[in-house]
């Protein structure tokens, strides 16, 4: 406690004295400190991001960049009960441009309305999928490819086939209803699941992108700040003499 004390106090002093090369040096000594309690306490961050959800309070705290999941589930609770087909793509780190490039660009928010009419039967953009990706609806009516496993394309309907084929190809997950059954699958690393209980998409989905903030987090508190102008280069050490 004492040490953090101290170095609050001489980085104060330090701002206060215009002292710039201090100033800097202080401040990796923070970044340290935080990247360090953020490691050591990785579990518990870990379980306090997991029950955010559980939480109402927490619910009113989950971040606004999380809050198409809630009305990506809403729209698919909805589409379930009334058995309107929708095939909704959850782009991760692979880029599916041209996924994108060939339906219609959106680019606006996700939200519960904006799907539910998406997907309607009276909308040319029904039959294609729509593609959520930063957290913004960015296109609809788009064209998947289809999987090229022939005994699954004999028994699943066009919006199945387009699903894997695409989980087949790419890292991203796709949400689909069916317009038959109106029961809930999941294509994901080449693999559907079907009959998923929309609790169960929509935890794994919060976890998933808490888990992906987490890293992103951690990989900007490793990153050092590019030193002052004022700052005094660091000795470099002579290479040893044959």
């Amino acid at each position: 406690m004492w040490g953090v004390f101290i170095l609050a106090v001489i980085t104060a002093v330090a701002k206060y004295l215009h002292l710039e090369a201090t100033v800097w040096l202080m401040q990796q000594f923070w970044l340290a400190g935080m990247f360090l309690l953020i490691v050591v306490f990785q579990p518990e961050i870990r379980f306090a991001l997991a029950n955010i959800g559980s939480n109402p309070l927490g619910r009113v705290m989950v971040s606004a960049e999380y809050r198409f999941i809630g009305e990506m589930m809403e729209a698919v609770r909805t589409a379930m009960g009334e058995k309107m087909g929708m095939l909704i793509v959850l782009e991760q780190d692979m880029a599916l441009r041209d996924i994108v490039e060939s339906g219609v660009r959106i680019n606006g928010e996700v939200s519960k309305e904006m799907l539910l009419t998406v997907f309607h039967d009276n909308t040319m953009l029904h039959d294609g999928a729509a593609v959520i990706a930063n957290n913004r609806l960015v296109a609809a009516g788009c064209i998947l490819p289809l999987t090229e496993q022939q005994e699954l394309s004999k028994i699943l309907g066009m919006r199945h086939r387009a699903a894997l084929g695409l989980s087949e190809a790419a890292d991203a997950i796709i949400v689909i209803v069916s317009e038959e059954t109106g029961t809930l699958s999941v294509a994901r690393n080449g693999k559907l699941q079907q009959r998923v209980d929309p609790k169960d998409l929509e935890a794994m989905l919060y976890q998933l992108y808490r888990s992906k903030a987490e890293k992103t987090l951690l990989r900007k508190s490793a990153r050092p700040e590019p030193a002052p102008a004022g700052a005094a280069p660091q000795p470099q050490t002579p290479p040893p003499q044959a």
